[in-house]
């Protein structure tokens, strides 16, 4: 597997249309919404990248926050809704079987 954030990324978007990277910075926080474009370019797909700068449990800076990158077209193709529902219903159930 590469080490280049963009197709571990891409790898991620591809199992499930998004992710979410902690930052520790706001230049890391620019590298990781780039790495997600980047991602996109290499699927060929829209992405949509934000971020939320609220405090995270494992950063001790004000600077820290959340890097979300999601593909704006996931679910079009019947694959990605029925894994999409799938993964649904069996956190349902998880949570009522808990």
């Amino acid at each position: 597997m590469s080490e280049d954030p963009a197709d571990i990324i891409a790898d991620q978007l591809r199992r499930s249309g998004e992710t979410g990277t902690v930052y520790h910075s706001p230049a890391q926080r620019e590298r990781l919404r780039a790495a997600g474009r980047q991602a996109g370019r290499q699927l060929g797909r829209p992405v949509r990248t934000f971020d939320t700068a609220a405090r995270h449990p494992r950063c001790d800076t004000d600077q820290c926050g959340t890097v979300h990158i999601v593909l704006a077209d996931w679910g079009t193709n019947p694959l990605e809704r029925q894994l999409a529902q799938t993964r649904a219903n069996k956190a349902i159930d998880r949570e009522l079987g808990a």
